[in-house]
């Protein structure tokens, strides 16, 4: 992916959350406190979507080999990237989520870009034709 399709992506989350939050009525004072999550979550949002792309048909353990004779089958480290991504980016959206009043949460909820887990991807991967 082009870094500056990256940055439109990411500049698209951005505007959503900020819209979310002055819906919200949340202080300018705490937009401003707020602003530097705003920003890592909508890069990591866009990540999370490429990252997906790159991982959809990849298989969760690869083999290796170290040499001298050091060979075996590990996790794929493109999983682990994706769910440590993952991890970062739902701290973050709580983060943002705790600022809102309990009634809106619900509305604002994350959009659904599953799988949450490793093992959902590969669930998904074997169940659709």
């Amino acid at each position: 992916m082009a870094d500056s399709e990256l940055k439109a992506r990411a500049s698209e989350e951005k505007k959503r959350i900020i819209a979310i939050l002055k819906e919200a009525n949340i202080s300018k004072r705490r937009m401003e406190m707020l602003k530097p999550v705003i920003e890592n979550v909508s890069w990591m949002r866009a990540k999370l979507d490429d990252s997906r792309q790159l991982i959809k048909h990849s298989n969760i353990v690869v083999p290796y080999d170290n040499g001298g004779g050091q060979r075996g089958i590990r996790e794929n480290p493109a999983f682990k990237g994706y769910e440590s991504l993952w991890k970062a980016y739902m701290q973050g959206m709580n983060r943002i989520l705790d600022t809102l009043p309990p009634e809106q949460i619900q509305e604002a909820a994350v959009p659904d870009i599953r799988p949450q887990t490793v093992l959902d991807t590969i669930r998904n991967k074997h169940s659709k034709p």
